[in-house]
């Protein structure tokens, strides 16, 4: 495998990541459902499934 087909691959994995995820949190959006994110010290926190996808938004 050529190193450009290296980087396709790769490319397509994140984006099925990126897709999963956001489906993952318009799911438990839908449902009322909280998630755990880290904050920005890497301690774990609560928080709604509508503020997640808010900021999961932003960080694309």
């Amino acid at each position: 495998m050529s190193e450009q087909e290296e980087i396709k691959l790769f490319d397509r994995i994140h984006q099925g990541i990126v897709s999963a995820q956001k489906r993952m949190l318009e799911r438990k959006m839908k449902l009322g459902e909280q998630v755990v994110i880290a904050d920005a010290n890497g301690q774990p926190i609560k928080v709604t499934a509508e503020e997640a996808l808010k900021i999961f938004r932003t960080r694309q």
